[in-house]
């Protein structure tokens, strides 16, 4: 779908409906939108800015792009990788057969994504345990998921400035190096990378610090990585502001980021605007929208939206 809400360039997106019936839609977050008509889900989406606080009268627009098929992504060091069609529930064996297997530079590691009521479920599996235990036929691929072989390589992937495959090599072996080859994290890049390793038969998932990582004298995070092992830089939080400042728009969300260092990123206040009465709408653990007065000195939490209001004298 591409949604526009007239005269908010900003809200402009294009987004896909998952198989539980979601999107999502910046401000106001997950929506559920299945079963109804465009017109419907229009009306619901204004009603929620709306009702949000976030705008007057909003004029939204949908428009559906693309409609999907019964398929299933196959991706990865397999010969042919691609979209292909589900006609019926296969199993993982059966898909990478359809890909035409792994190939010379793929390793026994597979990783399948799948949609669950909106959440993204992942599973590893590596493919000699798989064989060796026949256990084949007891994993089940459903439409819409990915089926991602991984490579021999190490793979840099994320918020870096050149993701891809880098081969483990003398004098490129830990995860500084993996980092420096692939050009470093560039700014939009997460304080955290997330880095996963097949140890001793197992998957291993590990959250490592970037500052741990480069400065801290501790050297245990930044350890050796072997084939088939992936680095992976999230997308940094975003902190949203609108209202009277000089750019309204959505920036990076620091660490430890006050009110007033968003303030600066976004440009400053207007003339018109005061930082009396300024507000934060924010989720709270049960999900229920909150709307909280805060200061300069206050800290702001990931997808925080800052509202900054007209000086009314």
């Amino acid at each position: 779908m591409r949604i526009t809400v007239f005269d908010n360039p900003d809200l402009t997106i294009e987004t896909r409906i998952t198989q539980a019936g979601t999107l999502t839609f910046p401000l106001v977050g997950e929506v559920a939108v299945g079963g109804l008509p465009v017109a419907a889900v229009e009306k619901k989406l204004a009603s929620m800015l709306e009702d949000g606080g976030f705008l007057k009268k909003p004029q939204v627009n949908m428009v559906v792009i693309q409609f999907s098929s019964q398929q299933v992504s196959i991706l990865g060091d397999v010969l042919k990788p691609g979209r292909y069609p589900l006609d019926r529930p296969s199993t993982m064996i059966e898909v990478l057969a359809l890909a035409g297997g792994v190939n010379s530079n793929g390793s026994d590691m597979v990783t399948v994504l799948s949609q669950h009521e909106g959440k993204t479920e992942k599973r590893d599996y590596d493919l000699r345990d798989v064989l060796r235990k026949g256990e084949g036929a007891n994993i089940k691929i459903s439409p819409d998921d990915i089926v991602y072989v991984h490579a021999r390589e190490v793979s840099v992937l994320g918020q870096v400035n050149r993701p891809g495959k880098y081969s483990v090599v003398e004098g490129v072996r830990n995860v500084v190096e993996f980092l420096s080859v692939a050009g470093g994290i560039n700014p939009t890049g997460a304080d955290v990378v997330t880095v996963i390793t097949y140890r001793a038969g197992e998957l291993v998932r590990k959250e490592i610090d970037v500052d741990d990582l480069f400065h801290s004298a501790d050297t245990s995070s930044n350890f050796e990585l072997a084939a088939g092992d992936m680095i992976y830089v999230p997308r940094a939080p975003m902190v949203y502001v609108y209202g009277e400042v000089q750019r309204p728009g959505t920036f990076r969300l620091e660490r430890n980021m006050t009110v007033a260092q968003a303030l600066a990123v976004s440009g400053g206040i207007t003339l018109r605007g005061t930082e009396r009465g300024m507000q934060v709408k924010r989720r709270n653990a049960a999900g229920v929208l909150e709307i909280i007065p805060v200061k300069a000195g206050d800290l702001l939490l990931r997808d925080d939206v800052l509202f900054v209001k007209e000086s009314l004298f």
